[in-house]
């Protein structure tokens, strides 16, 4: 057997097979001579045999690194250019917040407010507050990847504006992500090959996923009847339901993608520029936060080391894994039991409760705690915070 490019794929000698090869030959040269692993000849052979079988890896990862399901780093990064894709840097954090003062102040774009945690937000666009003196506006954080705030924390003003006083976040920000891992690239990959296209739900979504800014996660519902669906959605509509991004940049992607004669909808009203200049309406929504809240039950009676911070290790297993779940997804609540077994020893058994509120300050009554799993709509997504697990040993 030899190394060589064959029409079923490359064909590679192991190095056992080469120093098997060279022995042969060496042997028909010299005659039978002692080529065991300790003479001479013999190590003179694993060196050869070695140094071919280094050439022999090498054209191996050369070859893999051809295709998608092979490939990795920067290889990857090549091939998928060839579909028109490029690796998802780390996305930014975006926070919807509120702002009180003098009535008619306005906050200049890119003034900047921090978390308790000193994690600073600027906003996208100049807000104005009204004749009450209050206004909204949306600000996405200066450091890449997930930088969290959670409802309440993002109240302090960094930078100073006459008639600005007070600053909150009412719902947790949506938190950014890392930069692209290989196998979410390859995933990403398989789902935009239609990125070209537009007007399908795929290609709409493949767009919004590819080519806006920080988006991390979308769902496109359709209303295809000639009625009100039972949503509200008007006839022959669709709702972009989508994660991340600033909403004017979602909205142009969706102007941009959309069906002649189909209407968007949602809770999210945008003014977009068409190419003539003339302005058009475009509507989406941002997923309806469920809040999660855990009673997590640990027995400590197993076999291992009980460690003495074990309700902080259950925690964060916990809001981990929660952390996984996508726009949609349900909270299976026996998906936790194993994250907490491997992230504390020393257990014999747990209990995981979980129900789910709309607000993150409001805590549901104790008969809604249950093992049991939690229902989410496609236009809904589970969030998850330290903050409402409570852990109990016994």
């Amino acid at each position: 057997m030899s190394t060589e490019l064959t029409p079923q794929g490359l064909s590679a000698d192991t190095f056992a097979e080469i120093r098997a090869r060279l022995t042969d030959e060496f042997r028909a040269i010299y005659g039978p001579i002692n080529t065991g692993p300790e003479s001479a000849i013999g190590q003179q052979i694993s060196i050869m045999a070695e140094a071919e079988a280094q050439i022999v890896q090498a054209a191996q990862a050369i070859y893999a690194s051809q295709y998608p399901a092979s490939a990795a780093g920067r290889s990857l990064d090549g091939v998928v250019q060839l579909t028109g894709i490029t690796r998802r840097e780390a996305t930014r954090s975006v926070a919807q917040v509120t702002l009180t003062g003098e009535p008619g102040t306005t906050i200049p774009a890119n003034s900047a407010a921090k978390t308790s945690a000193e994690d600073i937000f600027q906003f996208v666009e100049a807000v104005t507050l009204d004749g009450t003196g209050e206004g909204t506006g949306q600000m996405i954080a200066i450091e890449p990847g997930p930088v969290v705030a959670p409802a309440g924390t993002l109240t302090v003003i960094e930078t100073p504006v006459a008639g600005w006083d007070a600053i909150t976040n009412d719902d947790d920000a949506t938190v950014g992500r890392p930069v692209e891992s290989d196998p979410e690239l390859r995933l990403r990959r398989a789902q935009s090959l239609q990125v070209t296209g537009s007007a399908t739900v795929n290609a709409i979504r493949s767009r919004l996923l590819e080519q806006v800014e920080d988006v991390t996660n979308a769902t496109i519902i359709e209303n295809r009847t000639d009625t009100v669906d039972a949503q509200g959605r008007p006839p022959h509509s669709f709702e972009a339901v989508v994660v991340g991004g600033t909403d004017a940049d979602v909205a142009a992607l969706l102007w941009e993608a959309k069906a002649a004669g189909i209407e968007t909808t949602g809770q999210i009203t945008e003014i977009v520029p068409d190419s003539q200049g003339k302005l058009q309406v475009i509507e989406f929504s941002r997923p309806i936060p469920q809040y999660v809240w855990a009673k997590i039950t640990l027995d400590a009676n197993g076999v291992g080391t009980y460690p003495s911070n074990a309700p902080a290790l259950a925690t964060d297993a916990f809001v981990a894994k929660g952390g996984e779940l996508q726009l949609g997804d349900s909270v299976i609540y026996q998906s936790f039991v194993g994250p907490i077994f491997r992230a504390v020893d020393g257990l014999e058994g747990v209990t995981v409760e979980i129900a789910i509120s709309t607000d993150p300050n409001t805590e549901p009554g104790s008969g809604d705690f249950a093992s049991a799993n939690l229902t989410v709509d496609n236009n809904e997504i589970a969030l998850f915070d330290a903050a409402r697990v409570e852990v109990t040993e016994v």
